[in-house]
Order: structure tokens, then C-alpha cells, then sequence
């Protein structure tokens, strides 16, 4: 029995010593081995999900998400000051910076818009706790003069009726997109085919529209009346279009009358959208059912308010409209295209570059919003 137990030790001596080197031999197998013991058993530990590079500061990261345009430390408040560039209110920045904060392990301690700050546009009190525990005490304030790029658009359009050698001259050297409303009907062929000259220009049709201004002189702009049935105008759209088959929307001329006309809307509204254009109105009629008459339709509707001279000079209005930018995102300026009002606007495009808008044609503006 004795010699037995030494025959079965010295057969699992010469087992393990044979495993070894096996093992010692083929490491590579054997370890390929082992992984599959430990898949099948379940004795092989989780992999870890590869760590975020935390290197770089929390602050650090959550100013470059912020872009702030400069740091200072106040002594007084005993808060750290970022300044942030003009172009979104202070809501929104709160909204980035809250979002921003959370998926990143941080907390928000406190958020608190300040109604009273000489010193910016708008600002907020922000308090966080980091992902490591330590505490920021932050002022967010919007700088009153320095703007982001492209933190709002503009579309400028020129009512026309004629196009000169000179005025064609000063279109061309424009580094900016611009709509030119053009009637359709009512010119002559020489007006249509000087069209192609001009460069960075979006068309728009210029139809005219029920109005009581209208009289028999108006007939050969063939305007779109409240006794027309929806097939006529839909064949007077569809005409206009022949003309002009690059335009991309169509906009009030006169049309005060139209505008609040619900089925005379409708019947002009259906066939511009079947074209797949955008719908202006320039009436300035404060009972216009555009809005509510567009919300039945997959159609662009929108109201702008071109240059009156009953109330305002050309340069205060075209003051007004570079200001109307940053505060509501957008602006968009109509004047009648003559020479004297294109020397108005020579330097309107660095002008909105220093307040951080960026001109655009209609099509871009309407699609961004």
C-alpha cells in the first residue's frame, strides 16, 4: 500500500514537472489556455472602461467649453469674473455651463442672474462644487462691446425696378449675399437679362397683391386679387416663376388687402409651397393672417418691415436694423435699390462683422431658425 502511494505521488511529481514545461515552452498557448478556463468559469475579471484624461483642470475645461474671453479675481466680491463674449443672453450661457458641469461629475451649488451690474450687458453668480470636491465661486458677465462670430444673421434686400451700368457696378463689389425682390411682370426684356450679371444675389418674386392702391395702371403687374379663383393665380405664380426660375420665395408688394384675406392667402400660399418657396410679407398690416394661414402648411412664412420714408430716414433705419441683430438673433433690412442708398451701406458688412453678425440671403436666414 506504502509503495503505491509513493507510485501515484511520483506519477503526479512527473505530471506537474511535464506541465511546466510544457508551460515554460509555450507560454503563449498555455496563456490562451488559461483565458479560457477564466471565460468559461467566469473567474476573469471585468475590463475597465478606458478613464476620461482628467490632466487637464476641471476650470480649465470648463472655461474653454464656456470660451471665455478673459479671467480676473475680484477682491472684493471674492469671486473669479469670466467674461464672456455677447451674442447669447445670460440664460443660455447658465444652460451651457449647467449641462456642461453635470456630465462631468461636477455640481451646481448656485445659479443667480444679476439684475444690477454696471459693468456688463448681463451677468450671473455660479457656484460649483468639482468632480474633486473643491469649490468655484464664478461670475458670469457678457461684455457690453466684444461680440462672438456669427452670434446673429442678417439679410439685406433691395426692392427694385431697374438695374444701370453703375448700379450693377457697386452690387458686384459687395462682399456679401443679398436679395433683390424683382416683379415679374410689367418690364422689359433688357431689365430681366442684365439679371445675369449680377453676382452673390438671391431673387425673390415680387408679386403685387390685393390692395386699395391698386388701380387700372397696375393690371400689367398682373396682381393676385381676391375675385381670382385659386386656378388663376396658381397659373399667374406659376408664370411669375417662368420669368424668374431662380427665385427662391415670393414676397408682398402692396398687399395690405391680401394679407388679411384668409382665402386669397390660402390660394397664394398652396402653389408657393408646391415650388417649394418661402413666403414674405411686407404689407405691415398689423391684422395679417400669414402666421396663423402658414401653420396648416409645410411652408416658411415670415413678416419684415421695409424702409418706410413716412417715418424714418435711410440712415436710421438701416442703424435700427444693424441693432435689431444681436438683440433678436436676426434682422432683415429691405431698401429700394438706387445709388444713393447703396453709398448708405458701403460699409454695413464691417459694421456687422464688429458686432459679431453675419450677412446672409433670406433662404439661409429663414432655414436657421
Amino acid at each position: 500500500m506504502i509503495k503505491l502511494k509513493h507510485i501515484v505521488a511520483l506519477f503526479l511529481a512527473l505530471g506537474i514537472f511535464a506541465g511546466l514545461s510544457v508551460f515554460l515552452n509555450n507560454q503563449e498557448k498555455a496563456q490562451q489556455i488559461l483565458e479560457k478556463i477564466e471565460e468559461t468559469t467566469g473567474m476573469r475579471e471585468p475590463e475597465t472602461a478606458p478613464v476620461e484624461n482628467d490632466t487637464i483642470p476641471f476650470e480649465k475645461r470648463l472655461q474653454d467649453e464656456m470660451k471665455i474671453i478673459s479671467s480676473s479675481y475680484s477682491k472684493r466680491s471674492k469671486r473669479t469674473i469670466w467674461t464672456l463674449a455677447r451674442g447669447k443672453t445670460i440664460v443660455v450661457y447658465l444652460l451651457q455651463a449647467q449641462k456642461f458641469i453635470q456630465s462631468h461629475g461636477g455640481t451646481v451649488l448656485l445659479m443667480e442672474e444679476l439684475n444690477e451690474n454696471p459693468n456688463a450687458y448681463q451677468s450671473a453668480m455660479v457656484d460649483i462644487l468639482t468632480p474633486k470636491g473643491d469649490s468655484l465661486k464664478l461670475t458670469f458677465q457678457i461684455s457690453d462691446n466684444i461680440f462672438m462670430n456669427n452670434a446673429s444673421l442678417m439679410s439685406i434686400a433691395f426692392q427694385t425696378t431697374n438695374l444701370s451700368p453703375e448700379i450693377i457696378a457697386k452690387l458686384n463689389s459687395f462682399d456679401f449675399p443679398f436679395n433683390l425682390l424683382i416683379p415679374p411682370f410689367g418690364l422689359n426684356e433688357d431689365f430681366y437679362k442684365s439679371l445675369d450679371k449680377i453676382r452673390n444675389k438671391e431673387i425673390v418674386l415680387w408679386l403685387t397683391m390685393e390692395s386699395t392702391k391698386l388701380n387700372k395702371v397696375h393690371n400689367k403687374l398682373r396682381p393676385l386679387r381676391i375675385h381670382h379663383t385659386a386656378e388663376q393665380i396658381e397659373e399667374t405664380i406659376n408664370a411669375a416663376k417662368e420669368v424668374l426660375p431662380s427665385a427662391a420665395g415670393i414676397a408682398t408688394r402692396y398687399g395690405e388687402q391680401a394679407v388679411k384675406h384668409k382665402q386669397l392667402l390660402q390660394a397664394i400660399l398652396k402653389p408657393t409651397e408646391k415650388r417649394n418657396m418661402w413666403f414674405l410679407d411686407l404689407s405691415m398690416e398689423d391684422r395679417t393672417v400669414v402666421p396663423q394661414t402658414c401653420k396648416d402648411l409645410e411652408i416658411t412664412c415670415k413678416i419684415a418691415f421695409p424702409y418706410n420714408p413716412d417715418n424714418s430716414s435711410i440712415e436710421d433705419y438701416v442703424h435700427q436694423k444693424l441693432r435689431e441683430a444681436p438683440k433678436s438673433g436676426t434682422s432683415v433690412m429691405i431698401i429700394p435699390l438706387t445709388e444713393q442708398n447703396l453709398s448708405k451701406i458701403e460699409d454695413i458688412s464691417k459694421k456687422a462683422a464688429k458686432q459679431g453678425t453675419t450677412l446672409v440671403d433670406l433662404s439661409t436666414l429663414f432655414n436657421s431658425k
